[in-house]
């Protein structure tokens, strides 16, 4: 941010009834993140996105019968620039405390339940099920982290653990001695043709890519299945599931485990995708890939748009398709494994 940043405030008049107008008002300017600075005035960095969502609060508020207005602001008389910046890092803060001790907790509970001869499959499906929902948590928090609140390395600490300790009751733990292994064959796609592949529902970013990349590289008749936490589908292979072949293994996510296990990571453009996938899905920056948060902020929205599961999977392809094609352009373009055109 600059160091003189424009706001955009919300001011806003709420009816006394009906109540429930006040608790969604409130939740909603938790969710996205915006500051009080007097009562009923709030205040968000202005950006197209911040002033998006504060227009639709404020049209919400209106046709409630409330009163909203909107404005944009360089200075404020109520809070210097430096008092609501502090503002911002101080409720991020919290809220990322928050969140680093329930992972510490789920965490001891992973540990725990890892002891016991590595843990049953169902529990081991529920906590990695809880690490999901704790992930969705943490981008909603970091979405409108606007001023780099230092309480979020704690978080992302926190989750590189859980994601450890998760790994290791799986059984999936990756010892020193197996990294200087010599690397084994891949395996052989034709084994894998017009086979049901089974994940989890309401798939994100590490599911959706990881069935484009079943379909576009291994499989192009591949038939995509869900079913609830400890469920199965007759024939069907699982993926990015406890337990599973094609799930995380060490600090590989379920696409990099794919890609190694089927010998794609020679194509530069999927390794690329892999970098970008891992850094969202693992929240551990650790290769730094800017296009993490662009595409995971699409494949969000559509999410949050797709209700339907198979459709989410079909539609996420061409945001895959059109990453490949972006990350292929340069000196060295591989067309031998070029993403198959649907017919």
């Amino acid at each position: 941010m600059k160091d003189s940043p424009t706001w955009i405030v919300l001011v806003h008049h709420l009816p006394t009834r009906p109540t429930r107008l006040r608790v969604r008002v409130w939740r909603q300017l938790q969710k996205l993140g915006a500051v009080a600075v007097k009562n009923s005035v709030y205040v968000l960095p202005w950006s197209d996105k911040t002033r998006e969502d504060f227009t639709w609060l404020q049209q919400e508020i209106e046709s409630s019968g409330g009163e909203a207005m909107l404005f944009r602001s360089q200075a404020l008389a109520s809070a210097t620039d430096t008092e609501i910046i502090a503002a911002f890092k101080r409720d991020h803060d919290a809220s990322y405390a928050r969140l680093t001790s329930e992972l510490q907790r789920l965490c001891n509970r992973i540990m725990s339940l890892g002891r016991q001869a590595l843990g049953a499959p169902a529990q081991l499906v529920a906590l990695a099920t809880e690490v999901d929902v704790m992930q969705s948590e943490f981008e909603r928090i970091d979405e409108s982290n606007y001023f780099q609140a230092p309480g979020r390395a704690k978080a992302v600490a926190a989750f590189a653990r859980c994601r450890d300790q998760l790994h290791a009751a799986q059984g999936r733990k990756v010892s020193s001695s197996s990294r200087v292994q010599a690397k084994p064959a891949p395996l052989d796609a034709a084994r894998f043709q017009g086979r049901l592949w089974v994940t989890r529902p309401r798939p994100h970013i590490d599911r959706c890519a990881s069935a484009w990349l079943i379909r576009r590289f291994i499989d192009p008749r591949a038939r995509f299945g869900f079913v609830a936490e400890g469920g199965k589908l007759r024939g069907g292979i699982p993926f990015d599931m406890a337990g599973a072949d094609f799930s995380h293994h060490g600090e590989d996510c379920t696409f990099e485990t794919l890609m190694r296990q089927f010998g794609l990571e020679h194509d530069a453009a999927v390794r690329g995708i892999s970098e970008i996938v891992h850094d969202v899905d693992l929240k551990d920056a650790k290769f730094g890939r800017s296009e993490g948060p662009g595409v995971n902020a699409v494949v969000r929205g559509l999410a949050d748009a797709i209700r339907s599961d198979q459709k989410l999977l079909r539609e996420s392809e061409a945001v895959f398709d059109g990453l490949y094609s972006t990350l292929t352009r340069g000196p060295v373009r591989n067309r031998k494994n070029a993403p198959r055109k649907r017919k």
